[in-house]
């Protein structure tokens, strides 16, 4: 198999169905509506556990209202985002599922509420009882065959000290996930549990297959030379006051080639900044320029901090390459969960590269939303495709 190969037809529905995963996608507005169509795609299923995420634009309690009263006994768990990725590739205002069947998933959620007062020896506890009753009804070895799916309150400022302690807790057990959206509004991400819309909280789905899987998650950039260093910050609201003894948004304008009245969501996206932490470059989203000209990041800042400007490879071919190892470790995905850095949609849009990565995203199954930071074991991350890549369960069986 070649690169070239990745731009092959997608999966047919008779081949997709016959794995148990199923897959839905409702772009009507109003919320019981939806809820009804998703349901009537998944609802006829043995599901373990079904996943959505959704725009802000719904009336968020109509719809999880609707969803327990159809679903029922059924756990569904979901967010809010800043744009869906569906079986129709990158769309808005819409709500995108899928649903893990009983033969193959076994699924425990966990959620924590009222982030501003998360004890890192509380989680845990509750954390480690989770993994003892995964255990219990497992359908395969508990630490090797399973993942956690988190999702958080994407206007927190708890995503740091949550992974971290979730990590520590799942004793090797894979973390990956996203942090909630509201379409770049920054006013409000929920997540869904427990038939209800919770912000200021986390869900965690503990998820047990014997479909092999991978985690993935990677970025199309590479670090240059010009380095911005955060001489003043205030870490517990993501805030780099100043850049090289400047205010930050002057410096970030000047070796970005901007100017102060075009700073944006579009320009922050297009012109990213990096960190080099080991052998592994990272890199920090900006999220808004404040009054006083300093910058608020989607996550972790702090003085001392090394930024330096990043610079694009090749959004489609560092996808394409993503893909060529995920399928040659696991053959082609039956689905492919992802939380995707919303900085990356805006770059594609603005690339005019949203058909291409539409049908690159289609051909992988990959269903996922658009995100205000990723998350990968301990680390919380900006501007990144982050997820798990589920394989059919033949391929396991034929190893």
């Amino acid at each position: 198999m070649t690169k070239d190969d990745l731009n092959g037809p997608s999966l047919s529905k008779v081949e997709s169905e016959r794995d148990g995963i199923l897959t839905a996608v409702s772009n009507t507005c109003d919320g019981r509506e939806a809820a009804q169509e998703i349901w009537q795609k998944l609802g006829s299923s043995d599901a373990a556990c079904v996943i959505f995420f959704c725009s802000p634009d719904y009336d968020l309690t109509l719809l999880g209202s609707t969803l327990v009263e159809l679903f029922q006994s059924v756990p569904v768990v979901g967010c809010t985002t800043a744009g869906e990725i569906s079986q129709k590739g990158l769309t808005q205002h819409s709500i995108t599922a899928f649903s893990l069947p009983t033969d193959q998933f076994v699924v425990e959620t966990l959620l924590f509420n009222n982030l501003a007062a998360f004890s890192a020896e509380d989680a845990y506890e509750v954390v480690h009882r989770k993994v003892e009753r995964l255990q219990k009804k497992a359908i395969a070895e508990v630490f090797t065959h399973s993942f956690v799916l988190s999702l958080l309150d994407g206007l927190s400022i708890c995503e740091e000290l949550v992974l971290r302690a979730l990590n520590d807790a799942l004793n090797g057990i894979p973390l990956v996930g996203g942090s909630a959206g509201d379409n770049l509004n920054f006013n409000d991400t929920y997540v869904y549990v427990d038939g209800e819309f919770h912000n200021n909280a986390a869900v965690m789905i503990f998820i047990n297959t014997v479909c092999p899987f991978d985690v993935i998650h990677g970025h199309h950039f590479m670090a240059g030379s010009e380095k911005l260093v955060v001489t003043k910050a205030d870490p517990a609201k993501r805030v780099a006051i100043e850049f090289n003894a400047e205010p930050a948004a002057l410096e970030y304008c000047r070796i970005m080639g901007l100017s102060l009245d075009q700073l944006c969501s579009t320009q922050f996206a297009l012109h990213p900044l990096s960190v080099q932490v080991g052998e592994h470059l990272y890199i920090r989203s900006i999220q808004q320029v404040n009054d006083d000209l300093s910058l608020t990041f989607f996550c972790a800042i702090d003085s001392g901090v090394v930024l330096t400007k990043a610079y694009d490879t090749g959004m489609i071919d560092h996808f394409k390459g993503m893909m060529f190892d995920v399928v040659d470790g696991l053959g082609d995905p039956q689905l492919i969960i992802s939380c995707d850095c919303i900085h990356r949609c805006i770059w594609a849009e603005k690339k005019d590269l949203s058909k291409q990565l539409s049908k690159l995203y289609q051909r992988y199954n990959v269903i996922g939303f658009s995100a205000y930071g990723e998350q990968h074991d301990s680390l919380h991350m900006n501007h990144s495709f982050t997820g798990v890549a589920i394989g059919r369960l033949e391929a396991r069986i034929n190893d």
